[in-house]
Parts: structure tokens; sequence; C-alpha cells
């Protein structure tokens, strides 16, 4: 900067450098992110919502910040030395390729974002094949769609959609035939920019337990940060797999909440420790992939909460009395180094269907199942069998509630993008629960 320096060149030069970093560090979590939960590179680029888009460019205003304060405190701290502050702070700006950096740092990534969002289900539209298994087009897209919940009547179905909202469609016809009804978003409160996923219905559809990473407290309704809680999600994330804690009080991580329908609408979210009469579940570590028993007595849920044997555990919580015990982990027979989650009881209660990573798997995530002993204790984890499972993830079992159809997410050959929901016929599966109530009726494994 010849003989002086100024607040405006060197702002401009730690801006151009700051930008780099944060471009960098947005697009590696916002990519990341999207590509663990999806399944695919293209589906994440599908996932990334116009307001995290907004928000990942209103963030350069505080690169911008940043970098004229360190200079400004920078320069008059090296002129106060000098003793020359007062003569140099205005010295014309010396920004060429400072300021150009910082320019195409603004833009080029957010075109490219935006480019990609919108082009990426053109990409898929050679691919598009479909076979028995595959839920179809009515459902499955370029997105993810997860994690289906039915209510009493087994025709209308709640899931994971445009990969990180909540949807619901009605069957109509058989099943087999597969005529479904264009798939209805839930927006607010139940859909935001933050990811919402793992939706549970209960029989009468009245109330609805799911997951999400929206940010609580003081950060609660704050617009367009979606993308920074990526960023945060990726540090916590990283940072309970290897040093067993987090950092900013959890912030990014998900949480379970509930919602009620009164009126015909859904009531405001609240996080499940929250809500009267429902187990304490949350903590400032991740807990997702929330099912109860059939009587409604017994939670199971996923958590990185500390006293686990891996990353993402089992854990469970019975009521008695009307009081939810403290939560219990499921033991070294069901939970590894790897990662289970999504852990389904049937209706009698003796087993439990649950996705794993294992190295005797047949690639990626599998589904197993476990059986519980006469003393209670859970017995080792069987994989379902390549009737299921493939050579990519294969995860979050689900079934109808007359018993029929057994579902799952799957990315394998024949799909539509990112993961899509398939099916196979229960009765064939390891497992298939035969218990019935006293009338003969089966008896659905859902919520209270």
């Amino acid at each position: 900067m010849r003989n002086s320096l100024s607040i405006t060149s060197l702002g401009w030069s730690v801006s151009a450098v700051l930008a780099v970093l944060y471009v960098l560090i947005m697009l590696a979590s916002l990519l990341l992110v999207g590509s663990l939960t999806t399944g695919s590179w293209q589906a994440a680029f599908l996932g990334i919502g116009w307001r995290t888009i907004a928000g990942f460019e209103i963030g350069f205003l505080g690169v911008l910040m940043a970098g004229f304060a360190t200079a400004a405190v920078t320069v008059s701290i090296y002129y106060a030395i000098r003793r020359k502050a007062v003569d140099h702070l205005c010295t014309p700006a010396n920004r060429s390729w400072a300021f150009r950096l910082f320019t195409v740092c603004l833009v080029l990534p957010a075109a490219a974002l935006v480019a990609l969002r919108v082009l990426a289900p053109a990409f898929s539209a050679a691919g598009v094949s479909i076979q028995p298994a595959n839920m179809g087009p009515a459902i499955n897209t370029a997105h993810r769609e997860a994690e289906p919940s039915f209510t009493a009547d087994g025709r209308t179905m709640y899931f994971n959609c445009h990969s990180g909202d909540v949807c619901v469609s009605s069957l109509i016809g058989t099943w087999e035939e597969g005529n479904w009804a264009h798939p209805e978003r839930l927006g607010a409160p139940i859909s935001t920019e933050y990811e919402e996923v793992e939706p549970v219905i209960n029989a009468t559809g009245d109330k609805l337990y799911f997951t999400s990473t929206r940010p609580g407290g003081r950060l609660k309704g704050i617009p367009f940060l979606s993308p920074f809680v990526n960023v945060f999600r990726v540090a916590n994330t990283l940072a309970t797999a290897r040093l067993g804690r987090i950092f900013f009080d959890g912030l990014g991580l998900p949480d379970i909440y509930v919602s009620y329908r009164v009126n015909g609408a859904w009531s405001d979210p609240q996080t499940i420790n929250d809500a009267a009469g429902e187990p304490h579940l949350n903590t400032s570590f991740a807990d997702h992939c929330l099912f109860f028993s059939a009587d409604g007595t017994q939670a199971f849920w996923t958590s990185t909460r500390p006293g686990g044997f891996g990353s993402d555990d089992i854990w469970t919580s019975r009521r008695v009395d009307g009081v939810w015990t403290e939560p219990e982990n499921l033991g070294p027979n069901i939970n590894g180094p790897g990662s289970e989650h999504t852990s389904i009881p049937t209706p009698d209660g003796r087993s439990l269907y649950v996705t794993a990573t294992r190295p005797e798997g047949f690639g990626g995530e599998d589904i197993y199942i476990t059986t519980r002993n006469v003393d209670g204790t859970w017995g080792m984890l069987d994989n379902l069998g390549p009737q299921v499972n493939g050579p990519g993830d294969d995860r979050c079992p689900a079934w109808t509630p007359d018993f029929k159809i057994f579902l799952f997410d799957s990315v394998r050959e024949g799909g539509f993008g990112g993961r899509d929901l398939w099916w196979v016929t229960f009765e064939g599966v390891m497992g298939y629960p035969l218990a019935v109530t006293s009338d003969g009726a089966a008896t659905p494994a859902t919520v209270h």
C-alpha cells in the first residue's frame, strides 16, 4: 500500500479475504448437509431454498462490516503508534483487486446456486424409470421423499417432501394402482425455510410430531438464518462426534416438535419438552426420529447425547403412572460405534425395526430388526436382507396400518433423483408382525 495505510484500501482487502473464506464455508455446509440428507448432490441443490440463498447474500453485509471494522482498528493502532493517524486515515483507496474479488464472491456463488436449483429437475428427466416397488412420480420427485406415516385408515400419508418439508397426500383407489393425490405441502408453521423431516401423524390425524432444525429462544422467527444454521449444524455435528460436546447450545442440531390440528389449522409447534403430557426428550444435542409403542406408553427416538455407544443411538423412555421415566440407552446389542436411528416398534412390542450402518450390510445404511428377549433386553440386530436392502442407503421403515405394505426410503437404481419411497409386501419381510387385538383387528404402531 505504497508508503501509507488507509481504512478503505485495507477494508476492501480484508473483506475480500473474508469473502472467500465465507463462500467456502457456506457452500461446503450447504452442500454437505444437503447431500447427506437428500441422498444425492442433485437433490441437495433442489433442497436449497430461496430464503437460504437470500440469507447467503445478506451475509456479505456482515463480511463487509467485519472487514472494515478490522481495517479501522488496525489502521488506527498503526498510525497511533506512528503518530500520524489524523493525516492518513482518508488516503485514497487502492481497491482494484480486492473490490473485484469481493464482487465475484458476492455474485457468482449465488448465481450458481440459483441456476443449479432451477435446472436440477431437468437433469433428472432422462434418468427417470419406474420399478414396481417405487411409489411412482405422483409421490417421488428429484427431491428427497422419505419417512411416511399414516392415519388410521391407511389412505392419508404424511411424509418428508421437497427435501426438507412435510407433505400430505391421499390414496385414491387401491394401493397397487398407486393413484395418489398431488401432495400438499404443509406450510408455516409446520414447514419453514429450515429442515422439517420425520413426520409422524397420530391415528386421528390431529397430532403431528416432526423433527426440525429451526432455532429457538431469541433467534426464533428471525428470517434468512437458515444458511448460517447449517454452518453451526456441521460444526456441532463434528464437535459431537470428535469431542463429545456442542457449542452455542447446539444451534443447528435437530429437536423434536409437536403440533395439534385445531379448527382445521395446525397450531404453532412446541418442542416436545414444553408440551403437556409428552416425554421430555430434547437436549442440546441432536434428538430426532421419534416413535411410540402401539399403546403409547413407550417412546423410542434417536440422540447423540453423551452416554451412547456411537454417533446416533436409540434411546427409550416409558410412561409409568402418567410420568415419563428418564431416558435409557437401548444398549450394545442395538447401538454400536456407527449410526442407529428410526426405531419403529411392532404392535406387539416384541420387535423393533432399526436403520443402522454396519460393515456387514449390503451398502450404506440398511434396515435391521431386533427382538426383545424374555428378560426384556433386546437381541442383536438382524439384517432384513436383499429383499429390502440394496447397495445404497435403505432407511426409515414404516408400514400401512393394515400391515399389508412395508415402506422405506432408498437411494437405488430406478429412482427419481435422491431418496425415494419404495414398498414391498409386508408379509414377506423378516419379522412380519402377526399380533392382532382380541377381536382379530390389526393394531397399528402409531402415536398416542
